[in-house]
């Protein structure tokens, strides 16, 4: 790096010695300076290129985005009218055929639309000329017919039209209406379905709740067993169906009517269900 730096001072001292000597810079035998066009200058075509600086270089015309080439040209050179195909901004640019575009210089310019050349007018003879004036009146009133035809026509189509706008947009109303009266059945729709759902739902649980009450009833809710009181009467005594205990508890369970049946001597069958819910 200090290699490279001293290097660079060296030339650069080099260079303003030899400016200050010579009264001229070295730059230019070796960057051009575009003299002619002048920046930014209106001009005719075909357009003169002058530069002073290193020869030839390569020359290049260029037009927004596109680019003509026009190879390695000496200072001067002519940039030929053709190349010119409508009047506005063009930039010329210069590079080195060696370095590229390490060394280069751009110029833009404009160009102005060419002077139209004036016809030379004919001589003509007057009765001619009379004659042509009235056929070019005829051929202009015709022409002016032909215009109003078209004009009327033009506004009546124009009318027609006016009226097909407005019957649409009256449609157009009436779709938004009939639209807007459908959005409010749909949501007055959509809330009846709500509700319906919550009524639903309500019955559901309701319909879950009676159910786990009858699942909870037993499916019998008193036993019993059939009894002779006094066998041994004759005649016998009727047999009675015996149901509770000894001290009025009804038998809820068939454990419990096994337990007194187990001890009283009249039981003459086993426990079984007397009193069930569908009874």
């Amino acid at each position: 790096m200090r290699r490279i730096a001293v290097v660079f001072l060296l030339t650069a001292t080099t260079v303003m010695i030899t400016d200050l000597t010579f009264k001229s810079t070295l730059l230019r035998t070796l960057w051009p300076v575009i003299l002619t066009p002048a920046d930014g200058a209106i001009t005719n075509a075909p357009v003169t290129v002058r530069w002073e600086g290193p020869q030839p270089m390569l020359a290049t015309l260029r037009r927004g985005g596109r680019r003509h080439a026009l190879g390695l040209r000496p200072s001067p050179f002519e940039i030929d009218a053709g190349l010119f195909h409508r009047p506005g901004q063009y930039a010329i640019e210069l590079q080195s055929p060696k370095w590229g575009g390490l060394i280069q210089a751009e110029r833009r310019f404009l160009v102005r639309q060419p002077p139209k050349e004036e016809p030379t007018p004919v001589p003509t003879d007057k009765t001619d000329t009379g004659k042509d004036l009235d056929e070019t009146i005829r051929r202009l009133r015709s022409e002016r017919d032909r215009i109003e035809s078209e004009n009327q026509s033009l506004y009546d189509e124009n009318t027609t039209l006016r009226l097909d706008n407005r019957d649409l947009s009256q449609s157009v109303d009436e779709l938004n209406e009939q639209q807007e009266q459908t959005n409010n059945r749909l949501v007055a729709l959509e809330s009846q379905q709500a509700e319906l759902m919550q009524q639903h739902m309500a019955a559901l649980q309701e319909n879950q709740l009676l159910r786990n009450r009858i699942q909870a009833v037993p499916d019998c809710t008193t036993w019993g067993y059939l009894s002779y009181p006094h066998p041994q009467t004759i005649p016998p005594t009727r047999r009675i169906v015996v149901v509770s205990n000894g001290q009025g508890v009804v038998f809820r369970s068939q454990l419990e009517c096994a337990l007194t049946r187990r001890n009283d001597p009249t039981a003459v069958s086993p426990c079984a269900c007397v009193g069930s819910v569908w009874q």
